[in-house]
């Protein structure tokens, strides 16, 4: 995890690896920790929690990263609010309501918050990625490069402009 002090984007990617595709969002953290981007914060785990609303900081945008059924293809890139959608537990938590425990709890507004959904097909136990989520794994990797590539104070409107 890089510094959040002086953080340009904020990363959460989750996912379980034994679980085929479903691990589409640590095979990306990995890939982006290796970039090494001052500026870029990366938070993988095997799920989001309500804690996670901790290392929000300030106005800094949010990218989200999962693999998703929404999609049969590729990636879609969603812009994404607080939502009090009922998807909530104590051990689960989708992006929208974390949006919206932090909305509740902190005297901040919330930061703009975007969901990178990444095509995923294969979720069996033992599995590993299958066809589709390889190739949409590429293909959010290449989404991924290009906008960090850019200068870190062009992540925000680039991801903008980038809304399905």
């Amino acid at each position: 995890m890089g510094n959040s002090t002086d953080s340009s984007l904020i990363v959460f990617a989750w996912g379980n690896e034994s679980r085929g595709d479903d691990g589409i969002g640590p095979f990306l953290a990995r890939r982006l920790l290796e970039l090494e981007r001052p500026g870029l914060v990366v938070i993988e785990d095997h799920q989001l929690n309500i804690e996670h609303i901790t290392d929000f900081d300030g106005d800094t945008p949010l990218l989200f990263i999962d693999a998703s059924v929404s999609i049969d293809a590729g990636i879609m890139l969603e812009a994404i609010e607080a939502s009090g959608d009922g998807n909530f537990s104590t051990h689960a938590i989708s992006p929208q309501a974390l949006l919206n425990v932090y909305r509740e709890t902190s005297s901040s507004d919330v930061p703009p918050a975007y969901l990178l959904h990444v095509a995923g097909k294969s979720f069996g136990l033992g599995e590993s990625l299958g066809e589709t989520g390889r190739a949409a794994a590429e293909s959010a990797w290449k989404f991924l490069k290009n906008l960090l590539d850019k200068p870190a104070a062009e992540w925000r409107a680039t991801l903008s402009a980038s809304v399905a």
